[in-house]
């Protein structure tokens, strides 16, 4: 998905401070109250490191490959566990980068209590954001400890399959998967989840 910043004023623009102004980052508890005054009616947004991203309306594709990732990972969803279908997912006081898919740990009304901070596995369904898929939110999702991230290519017709996070050299501060696979539609993969439970990469490819 094609994405944009939005950069917000500072939180007082009357008293700024001495140095000059500076930039406003979001919380996910500022975050979400924008969400509920109608700031962002009709836009999908994320919320990464305290900036907002707005993305374009998925493209027919996306929405094809989505719903092909969807029906594989409700079937092979292990127990215990359920699916969230692009829904919040929090990751530290300044980001929700709002997955396409997550299988996270508990039943579907436990989510009732708070937004899940783990996953099991988490799918991106990249068309036209494959970079930002594959770098920015890799580390994110390698930080919050998710094992096993997938990232439907559509372009490219494959898919990207990012394991073993480890916490980068010391004065980083972030954590980077270790294992990257390149997938070709001839070749099955099967979430570390559920080991049992193979696709083939063509039956998630629009």
């Amino acid at each position: 998905m094609t994405t944009a910043t939005l950069t917000p004023p500072p939180a007082d623009p009357k008293a700024a401070p001495a140095g000059g102004p500076t930039k406003h980052l979001w919380t996910v508890d500022e975050y979400r109250q924008l969400g509920g005054l109608d700031c962002f009616r009709g836009v999908k947004t994320m919320l990464l490191g305290g900036e907002i991203y707005t993305m374009v309306m998925p493209a027919p594709p996306h929405d094809v490959a989505l719903n092909l990732a969807y029906r594989f990972v409700f079937a092979a969803c292990p127990t215990g566990h359920h699916v969230r279908n692009q829904q919040g997912f929090d990751v530290g006081t300044r980001t929700d980068p709002g997955p396409d898919l997550a299988v996270v740990p508990g039943d579907i009304r436990d989510d009732g209590i708070g937004t899940p901070t783990t996953a099991v596995l988490i799918i991106e369904v990249a068309h036209t954001s494959l970079d930002m898929d594959t770098s920015t939110k890799a580390e994110v999702y390698a930080t919050a400890g998710v094992p096993d991230y997938w990232v439907i290519d559509i372009p490219n017709r494959r898919l990207l399959v990012f394991r073993d996070p480890v916490a980068l050299p010391a004065g980083l501060g972030a954590t980077a998967y270790r294992t990257r696979l390149t997938l070709t539609p001839a070749d099955t993969v099967a979430p570390l989840a559920a080991p049992a439970s193979a696709v083939k990469v063509a039956d998630l490819l629009p």
